[in-house]
């Protein structure tokens, strides 16, 4: 028996079609028309609920339309007229002489299933987001009145039937784009409509009856293999396929967004039905089935539905079969269920630990980075868990791969080659121009524990921005926290250093720099669960980390690891001043080679070395203050030469400084060697931008160090408070006049305003 799919609808009406065309056209010397066609859209949608619904309707019958030679004669000349050059491009040939040929046609198809893919896109947002009406009632302020705000909803219960009917044939195109779009406009509208029931009723899973059970048939019939017709291309033996990989991309997108409710409101025999179809589907001989299956049955493993428990063994059977597919994106998510199952469901995994850690190591090793990362995810998943009987369990499998595992974790943390160039292409275009990119100004606020409050923060937050140079989740980082969790989850000095030492060693010693880095930050991992063990190294490590941050000719990316590890050792550092042969000048050194950094023309450089300054300086505190009139210098040279983001990582240094040493920061003369350039650099931001957000660790650093300075604060005291009272003035004046409604005044315009009251109460 054959698919069955509803039967094509109507065709598109010609205004719809040349509605299409002038908003695809984007020809810069016609832009009136593209705005003109944006007024009717808006016109259209926004007019009455019976033309909201027939656009809504025509845009379905467009995206569903598979061929402009069904449209008819009358409705294509209005599409010619519209636009006749978009015309000639998306459906000339289908008026055309058969004997053009089919090159000519192939052409226009394009064209054609791009106008299809915009009728998707506009239905999608019509329905997800349906405007006012067009006369609707407001203040004003353009606010719509109380009791006015309805929104267009579809007219008459037919309508809707008709568009979901007309996405089901669109889930079977042999177009891809066709299939994405009639896949994102299902989804969007089931993840919203139960947020809006007067307008999307109809499209909540609860009401859309046929919606699983319909999935459900494609993915059936695509587990199966068997041929049929279907409404796009009668007879073609691939439309089951293509139903199914877009009903299977559908239910993704559900259960990404919505697994609870697909699970709880769908057709309880078909949702039952669904788990068995999703693994028939692994067998699947086509990767793009298997793929979507795949990612199908990891969403269910967090909720767990009793389809899915009580066939949990075809799942890991499933699982075990595509571990070893040719694609590499399975391969990925092959380890992401297994992470998924270690982390919501370890139960299930309990009895299967042994190949399975096996293969997750293997995998941590694969040549395809992707699913080296996935993979990687399964030790940091582990060593996150918790005491439960199952892990315990699992720990003991776990400790006899360590002495493979960790030099593993070690290798990934070497920069990919491809990587490599990009940082030294960045390297070479940092000492060209020094400019910072935008992604280099987030903002860093110092957080002041002066009144009390809790101060939760974790003073590692930032250590990723040191294991590279960018926010993205890499093999590197993982492979970096995962060591990290490891060394703490076994204590580090019995069962971690042994496998860690020798190979951390040849890197530590290797003349290729990159290597050399990598062994620094596992050497900065592995701080905390295997300090204590590795003290009696330290007396060796430690001098060569400095090495590593004052050698001239070291890299960027290694100096700016080493400044971070260093960080990381603060404490150890500080412990050898006080010790028995320890070294009491080493606090010295260690201040010494961070000021000496502090001018490194790299901006990364500059960034590293001045957080880590602000760790070490939490951990020294009072063995500080003999270097504070050298470390002042340097910082005030600083604020006259860093860039915005090393700045404001400087202002936070500052403040940290000042809560360490205490009052010691007002002593000697050391404000008037800081306190002018700051209140300079307060003006200047001030006066040109009010709400600049450089004011907002400027104040906060100004007033912990008002603080702490006391009565020597009173040579600035006014000039201090003069700004601050011209801040609040200047903050206000432009709030007033930017700001009809005081009741929606931004948050972020009122911060400098509350950062200067802040350092009037310090003052």
């Amino acid at each position: 028996m054959p698919l069955q799919l509803p039967p094509p609808p109507p065709p598109p009406s010609g205004s719809v079609l040349a509605l299409l065309a002038a908003l695809s056209n984007h020809d810069p010397t016609n832009r009136d028309t593209h705005a003109l066609a944006l007024r009717a859209r808006d016109d259209a949608l926004s007019g009455s609920p019976a033309g909201y619904t027939d656009l809504c309707a025509n845009l379905s019958r467009a995206l569903a339309c598979h061929d402009p030679r069904t449209v008819p004669r009358e409705d294509l000349r209005r599409f010619h007229d519209s636009d006749p050059a978009m015309f000639a491009r998306c459906a000339g040939w289908a008026v055309a002489d058969p004997a053009d040929g089919a090159d000519e046609a192939s052409g226009g198809m394009a064209h054609w299933n791009a106008l299809r893919q915009l009728a998707g896109l506009l239905l999608k947002n019509a329905l997800v987001s349906p405007p006012l009406p067009r006369d609707v009632p407001t203040d004003r302020l353009g606010r719509v009145l109380p009791g006015h705000a309805r929104r267009m909803a579809l007219d008459g219960p037919g309508a809707a039937a008709e568009i979901q009917r007309a996405l089901y044939t669109c889930l079977a195109s042999s177009e891809v784009g066709i299939r994405n779009a009639a896949s994102s406009c299902i989804s969007s509208c089931c993840v919203v409509a139960d947020g809006h029931p007067e307008t999307m009723a109809a499209f909540s899973v609860s009401n859309w009856a046929d919606l699983v059970p319909f999935l459900l048939q494609c993915v059936q019939f695509g587990a199966g293999g068997g041929g049929g017709g279907g409404a796009e291309a009668p007879g073609d033996g691939r439309v089951e396929e293509q139903a199914a990989i877009g009903s299977l991309q559908t239910l993704r997108k559900l259960l990404e967004d919505i697994p609870h409710r697909l699970i709880n409101e769908s057709p309880g025999t078909s949702f039952h039905d669904l788990v068995p179809a999703l693994l028939a589907c692994l067998t699947s001989r086509t990767e793009p089935i298997r793929r979507e299956a795949l990612s199908c049955l990891n969403c269910l493993v967090e909720p767990m539905p009793g389809s899915l428990a009580s066939n949990v063994d075809g799942y890991l059977a499933g699982l075990s079969g595509l571990a070893g597919d040719p694609s590499p994106r399975i391969r990925c998510l092959v380890c992401r269920g297994i992470v998924t199952l270690l982390g919501d469901r370890p139960e299930y995994l309990q009895p299967h630990v042994g190949p399975v850690s096996e293969f997750m190591l293997k995998s941590t090793a694969d040549a395809d980075p992707d699913v080296a990362l996935e993979a990687c995810e399964f030790w940091l998943t582990f060593a996150s868990l918790g005491d439960e009987e199952e892990v315990m369990y699992m720990m003991e499998t776990v400790l006899g791969l360590l002495p493979r595992l960790i030099p593993r974790l070690l290798e990934n943390m070497v920069y990919p080659p491809e990587r490599i160039e990009e940082l030294l292409e960045s390297n070479r275009q940092d000492e060209r121009d020094g400019a910072e990119r935008a992604q280099d100004l987030r903002p860093v606020f110092h957080k002041s524990k002066m009144k009390g409050g809790d101060d939760d923060s974790d003073d590692e937050s930032d250590d990723d921005d040191e294991f590279d140079d960018d926010n993205q989740w890499t093999l590197r980082k993982c492979s970096a926290a995962s060591l990290d969790t490891l060394a703490g989850m076994y204590g580090g000095g019995e069962h971690v250093l042994p496998h860690l030492l020798p190979p951390l060693g040849q890197c530590l010693e290797s003349p290729d720099q990159w290597r050399r880095e990598a062994a620094i930050l596992a050497l900065g991992a592995v701080s905390e669960g295997c300090g204590p063990h590795l003290a009696e190294h330290m007396p060796r490590l430690h001098p060569f980390l400095l090495g590593q941050l004052t050698a001239p000719d070291s890299l960027p990316q290694v100096r700016c690891i080493a400044a971070w590890t260093l960080g990381r050792y603060s404490s150890w550092a500080v412990g050898q001043v006080g010790a028995p042969g320890g070294d009491p000048a080493l606090v010295a050194r260690v201040v010494e080679a961070f000021a000496g950094r502090m001018g490194d023309a790299n901006r990364r450089v500059q960034v590293a070395v001045t957080s880590s300054l602000g760790v070490f300086a939490d951990a020294a505190r009072e063995l500080l203050v003999p270097y504070l009139g050298g470390l002042y210098k340097v910082i005030v040279h600083a604020l006259d030469t860093y860039g915005t983001r090393s700045r404001l990582v400087l202002l936070d240094a500052m403040g940290v400084i000042a809560e360490c040493v205490g009052q010691a920061v007002g002593r000697d003369g050391l404000p008037a060697m800081y306190v002018p350039r700051m209140l300079r650099m307060w003006n200047d931001l001030a006066t040109a931008d009010p709400f600049d957000r450089s004011l907002l660790p400027l104040m906060e650093c100004l007033g912990s160090h008002a603080v702490y300075i006391g009565l020597n604060f009173q040579p600035w005291a006014l000039e201090t408070f003069e700004m601050a009272m011209s801040t609040i003035e200047a903050c206000m004046i432009m709030i007033a006049h930017d700001e009809d409604d005081l009741d929606d005044v931004d948050d972020e315009m009122t911060d400098p305003i509350i950062c200067a009251i802040d350092l009037t109460d310090g003052l």
